[in-house]
């Protein structure tokens, strides 16, 4: 069956497209001398990209825990077992993931002379990969071997403690369970993000995967069952949230909070809408080709920009002679050609990986 016509949420696919181009944008305006080619050129422009795309990753904390609170809270359960659900998770994220290292370590081999200091790094030791295969390289305060590698391991963390507390609480659709992620929620927003030392950490995020998970329980208007709490709870605790946020924003205020705000809202509002507002056939499906493909994109876009920024020095541009046009093109090129990346990887990795994945599973 083909991937899109499985059914989805239109306004997921959508926050997830928006949000997974502007990381590549950030990235783009980041690293290598293409970076400052294209802030040279066009300085507002890259200056929002580089100071403000990054905080784009918040969106795919709250649908990452949205989408879980959906799943484990579903009937089949997986909080009864968690150490099989986690494991599940951490096998969905690790097959993609460590290809995607493995092609940015051949790219740096092999480019190594055309890189620039920021791009240009060793060759890992054991103990470098052996952390990033454990998802543990932020917490063991060992460098990445890619731009979006610490995103994985935070987005496996995440999922693994809103697990554990629905194990503890014994299930999602009850109101310990809410209460105890909401609580942290609240902690997470008015102590633990503001504590920058705590970044490595999952409770320093959890205020938006927690939004997110919140935003799924009152979201579940008619599909409560007799043993489960009614969503007025949920919706409770999720105001109650929103606006211990409003006094957190208040005391210190957080773009990336006010943002993960903003789409836990709109996913309580509009989650589950069968369309988007501009609902043209060929635009839904692009949007949800690129909601797809937001993951690969998310892995492969960083290769491509090692690519595209040693292919820049060898045809011998500077970013104090090249013209703005000239840059442009280059930056679009490389733009382009993550998308093409990550629809190779999604067709011929991750989508297969599903059935790799088997070999991995707990009996």
């Amino acid at each position: 069956m083909n991937a899109l016509s499985v059914a989805r949420y239109p306004l997921i696919d959508a926050l997830k497209a928006v949000a997974a181009q502007l990381i590549v944008f950030h990235h783009f305006s980041s690293y290598g001398p293409l970076s400052k080619a294209l802030h040279t050129a066009f300085p507002g422009l890259m200056g929002v990209f580089f100071d403000h795309g990054l905080i784009a990753v918040q969106v795919f904390f709250v649908v990452g825990g949205y989408l879980a609170a959906k799943g484990l809270s579903s009937s089949t359960a997986g909080w009864r077992t968690p150490n099989v659900a986690i494991f599940k998770r951490y096998s969905r994220l690790l097959l993609p993931y460590l290809f995607a290292l493995a092609v940015v370590m051949l790219c740096t081999a092999w480019l190594q002379s055309w890189l620039s200091a920021d791009l240009a790094a060793p060759y890992p030791g054991w103990g470098q990969w052996l952390a990033h295969v454990a998802m543990l390289q932020s917490i063991l305060g060992i460098e990445s071997l890619s731009a979006g590698a610490w995103y994985v391991a935070m987005d496996f963390q995440l999922f693994a403690l809103l697990t554990l507390l629905l194990w503890l609480f014994r299930g999602g659709n009850n109101r310990r369970t809410q209460t105890g992620v909401a609580a942290l929620c609240i902690a997470s927003l008015l102590i633990f993000n503001r504590q920058t030392e705590l970044d490595a950490w999952a409770v320093y995020f959890f205020g938006a995967y927690g939004l997110g998970a919140l935003a799924w329980w009152a979201r579940r208007s008619g599909q409560t069952t007799v043993a489960a709490v009614a969503p007025i709870y949920a919706r409770v605790m999720f105001v109650l949230v929103v606006v211990c946020g409003l006094v957190a924003l208040a005391i210190d205020f957080r773009e990336r909070i006010a943002l993960a705000m903003g789409v836990a809202l709109a996913l309580v509002i509009w989650g589950t809408a069968s369309h988007l507002p501009a609902n043209h056939p060929k635009f839904q499906t692009k949007i949800q080709a690129l909601g797809l493909h937001s993951y690969a994109l998310f892995l492969m876009h960083f290769p491509v920009l090692l690519l595209t920024n040693a292919a820049f020095t060898r045809a011998g541009f500077t970013p104090e002679t090249i013209a703005p046009a000239t840059a442009l093109g280059w930056g679009i090129a490389g733009w382009a050609a993550s998308l093409w990346a990550a629809n190779l990887f999604y067709r011929w990795i991750e989508s297969p990986a599903a059935a790799w994945r088997g070999v991995l599973r707990l009996r």
